[in-house]
C-alpha cells in the first residue's frame, strides 16, 4: 500500500477511536489496539505502572479511568504526519463531566501514536497534570 494510503487508513484509525470514546463505547477501544499495545503516559498519576505493556492491561486501565465521567468527548484538533507512515502526532482535547462531584473536565492532549497492520501498537499521551485536579 502507498505511504500516502497508509496515513490516511491510520489518520482515519485514530478518528474513530476519538469518536467511539465521545460515544462511550469504552469496551470497543480493544479492537483497536494491538495484543501487545505499550501505553505511555509521561505525566500520568504515580499508582499507574508506566508504561502500561499489554492489551488487557491497557483495557482494565482505561475501563477503570472512563468509569470516572458521566460524559467524556475528544475532539480532534490537528494531526502531524510523520515520515515514518505509520506515525503520527495529534492533538486533541477533551471535554468531560466527572461523576463524583460534576466539575467539567477539560485536557489538551498531544499524542504521539505508532501502527502496525491497521492497529494502535504504541500511544504516549502528553497532556496537563494539573487540569486533574478537578477529580
Amino acid at each position: 500500500m502507498p505511504d500516502d494510503d497508509v496515513r490516511a487508513a491510520n489518520r482515519a484509525l485514530f478518528e474513530t477511536v476519538l469518536e467511539t470514546i465521545s460515544a462511550g463505547k469504552f469496551e470497543m477501544l480493544a479492537d483497536f489496539m494491538t495484543d501487545d499495545l505499550v501505553f505511555d503516559l509521561p505525566y500520568g498519576p504515580d499508582f499507574l505502572p508506566n508504561p502500561i505493556e499489554g492489551l488487557e492491561q491497557w483495557n482494565q486501565m482505561q475501563l477503570m479511568t472512563f468509569k470516572m465521567f458521566s460524559s467524556f468527548a475528544l475532539t480532534l484538533d490537528e494531526i502531524h504526519e510523520c515520515l515514518d507512515p505509520d506515525e503520527l502526532v495529534a492533538e486533541y482535547h477533551s471535554d468531560a463531566v466527572v461523576v463524583r462531584n460534576g466539575n467539567a473536565y477539560e485536557n489538551r492532549y498531544i499524542g504521539v501514536l505508532r501502527f502496525r497492520s491497521g492497529k494502535i501498537s504504541h500511544w504516549r499521551e502528553y497532556h496537563n497534570p494539573q487540569a486533574t485536579d478537578v477529580l
